[in-house]
């Protein structure tokens, strides 16, 4: 005999209880109740009649598309967005069933004694499956952030919530996500001690080709600049102007002060030998210059590349989803940073020699 427990009416739509009186056509074998039957006088499935065909229950329903629902829930544990249907956080495996303080690293608690027994502390907990630690239990001082106390669900800007933004940065995200947050809410910059100290090289390491590519070139041509005017320009004026006050270049750089009083008057009367001797010193500034601005700008430039390639990536018709796009295109680009390195020995200690 066929269960229709669960099985909705056709004519009534209450789904069969246990106990109900049913009743079923004899030509499809659809089941109704005996008064919603007797109420309809017949079975009303009659295209099933004529054409021979056998009544069926309905189909469950489909399961949900978990890579299609939209993410909107939070790990309490790591901030990181899941499917809306999910139970643990597909970043860190936690419980996302509103409950974390069950699975962090926090002692069981006492199970009383059975009469007759003595109480007993139980073993210190250990967390990830390791051996019970002896001794008091000393609770963890702090739980990693990634996000640096940033909601992940929060918009940084039109289309891209800082969670989309983690994406691309990945490395030090509790550094630079509320870095973003200031400079979104007072529109004012936070100084980057990493861009001032590498400059364009920074920006490649953070995946900012275009203009990484833009201010490493300028800094090189500074620093070309700086050698070629200290070696062809600055160095032979000054051994001029030391030959005309009368001191041996020989014995090295030590003018009296009769001498240098000379050296100034030269310098003084002709503007083009002043500018020559203070051509290295001007690229120098220049150098320094390029450095304060990225160290001043550089988070606020790089706010804006991520925000720019999340809008990318959302706009774009791409096989894989957005976040896992992210998640690829994201990070920093170490390879670079070593080529860099290698270069800029290069150029401080090779390039001196050659001129």
């Amino acid at each position: 005999m066929i269960d229709f427990n669960g099985v909705k009416c056709p004519v009534c739509g209450v789904p069969f209880q246990e106990d109900d009186d049913v009743v079923v056509c004899p030509q499809c074998g659809a089941p109704y109740h005996r008064h919603c039957y007797e109420k309809e006088g017949k079975c009303i499935f009659t295209g099933l009649h004529e054409s021979g065909k056998e009544w069926s229950p309905p189909s469950p329903p489909k399961a949900p598309d978990v890579s299609a629902e939209i993410k909107d829930r939070e790990c309490p544990a790591c901030g990181c967005l899941n499917s809306h249907s999910a139970l643990f956080c597909s970043r860190c495996g936690g419980s996302l069933l509103g409950q974390p303080q069950r699975y962090q690293n926090s002692p069981p608690p006492p199970v009383p004694p059975h009469p007759g027994q003595s109480q007993q502390q139980p073993p210190p907990y250990a967390p990830y499956g390791g051996a019970p630690q002896r001794g008091p239990y000393i609770p963890a001082p702090f739980i990693f952030d990634p996000m640096g106390g940033v909601n992940p669900a929060d918009m940084l800007d039109t289309g891209v919530s800082f969670g989309d933004a983690s994406k691309l940065v990945k490395q030090n995200t509790s550094y630079y996500m509320p870095v973003f947050r200031y400079i979104k809410q007072t529109r004012r910059n936070k100084f980057n001690f990493s861009a001032f100290l590498f400059s364009g090289a920074w920006m490649l390491y953070r995946k900012q080709y275009k203009y990484g590519a833009i201010f490493t070139g300028l800094m090189f041509l500074l620093y070309l600049l700086y050698l070629s005017a200290s070696v062809f320009v600055a160095t032979p004026q000054l051994i001029s102007l030391m030959e005309q006050a009368g001191m041996d270049i020989s014995q090295g750089f030590s003018p009296s002060s009769e001498q240098m009083l000379v050296i100034s008057q030269l310098m003084g009367e002709d503007p083009v030998i002043y500018l020559k001797v203070c051509l290295p010193l001007i690229c120098l500034v220049l150098m320094l210059a390029v450095m304060i601005f990225l160290g001043v700008r550089g988070n606020k430039m790089y706010m804006n590349h991520c925000v720019r390639k999340v809008r990318e990536v959302k706009s774009a018709n791409l096989a894989d989803e957005p976040q896992m796009t992210l998640d690829n295109l994201g990070g920093v680009n170490t390879s670079i940073a070593v080529c860099m390195f290698v270069c800029y020995f290069l150029l401080v200690n090779v390039v001196p020699l050659l001129l």
